[in-house]
């Protein structure tokens, strides 16, 4: 039985040591690999585990490797990889290069679930309507009369949280009704209720990290309506297989009503919370997507004049309130700044790409 080393061990002996753990390691190392690989997740998660006990590496990454690269020939063309599985390989990964500091397994990782494809959403449906809203419920009407396909998950952000004037608690009078009611042609409506004012950055992106289970998000204005017959004309240009932007307006109006899939907001990422309340969020975006050369914008033109011919009014949103008006104009400016420090000083890093897998996978249901 062997012992530690005494407090005035002769280097030279630590070092004999030292070298009999190694040689037994890969001894037994040795008498593992060659045995039948398990097929059973957590067998094979043991198998790593007592590689790594034996100061193994080289042999756990080797195992941990052809682990890899199997699950990642087997992903699901859609859907998510089977969770049990994918845990215990995940954590023996983990494992492997918390102690290895190997990047490169973690590169094979990460570029291996770009090829994730959301699950397909039937045709002719919205899997995910997003509207923010602050105040001005009888445009919110106005636009749910318009929406006219099927929708699988309706998303309000009621902004009026923290106001107690009639206004806002009739807002939310009327949106409490509406998810215990539900509404004819949409599978669910769910109410998110902020402290306060989230600001229209974060409540986009609520809306797309909370179902990142929908293949593509049509996010619009509350004081917006469609055509009809429009947004089946939308509904068939995307493909939520590829990373796509489309705009229902021109110009400066282009993120009154927009559709990404998820795959273009996995590539560009979340909006910027900086932009608060309002104003600005929406240049950002549009910047970092022209930056992105893998999102293919589509083409809106078929839209925009319908859309301005039934909108010819921009947001309501400040003309509704003059004290947000007026608060507006401080917050505006501040906004003005970030955008130009965002696109020229040190603020313009942005580690962007993978946010939609990362969350689909990690999600708790």
């Amino acid at each position: 039985m062997s012992h530690p080393p005494r407090r005035h061990t002769d280097p030279n002996a630590l070092e004999h040591l030292v070298a009999r753990w190694r040689q037994a390691g890969d001894h037994y190392a040795h008498g593992l690999l060659h045995q039948p690989i398990p097929t059973d997740p957590e067998a094979r998660s043991r198998a790593v585990e007592l590689l790594l006990n034996l100061g193994a590496w080289p042999q756990a990454r080797a195992l941990v490797l052809s682990w890899l690269l199997e699950w990642l020939a087997n992903l699901p063309e859609r859907g998510k990889p089977d969770p049990q599985p994918s845990e215990a390989l995940w954590r023996c990964l983990a494992d492997v290069c918390e102690r290895s500091q190997d990047g490169q397994l973690l590169e094979l990782f990460w570029q291996g679930l770009e090829q994730l494809r959301p699950q397909a959403a039937p045709a002719g449906v919205l899997p995910l309507v997003g509207v923010p809203i602050l105040n001005g419920e009888e445009h919110l009407h106005n636009l749910l009369a318009s929406l006219d396909v099927p929708i699988d998950v309706l998303a309000i952000v009621d902004q009026s949280g923290g106001r107690n004037d009639p206004q806002a608690l009739q807002l939310r009078h009327t949106l409490r009704k509406m998810e215990r009611e539900g509404m004819p042609g949409i599978g669910q409506i769910r109410v998110a209720r902020p402290f306060a004012n989230a600001g229209v950055a974060a409540a986009w992106n609520q809306i797309l990290l909370s179902f990142p289970q929908a293949a593509m998000a049509l996010i619009v204005n509350h004081d917006v309506v469609f055509p009809p017959g429009l947004l089946a004309e939308v509904v068939a240009q995307l493909n939520p297989d590829q990373p796509q932007y489309l705009a229902l307006f021109p110009g400066d109006r282009a993120f009154s009503a927009f559709v990404l899939t998820a795959l273009a907001w996995d590539a560009v990422g979340r909006f910027d919370e900086r932009y608060y309340p309002a104003y600005c969020e929406d240049l950002d975006y549009r910047d970092r997507l022209l930056a992105t050369p893998s999102v293919q914008r589509l083409n809106g033109s078929f839209a925009h004049g319908r859309m301005l011919a039934q909108n010819p009014l921009q947001s309501r949103t400040l003309a509704a309130d003059p004290g947000l008006a007026q608060q507006n104009k401080r917050s505006f400016q501040l906004n003005r700044l970030w955008y130009f420090f965002r696109r020229r000083g040190p603020g313009s890093a942005w580690l962007a790409s993978g946010l939609w897998r990362q969350r689909w996978l990690g999600e708790w249901e």
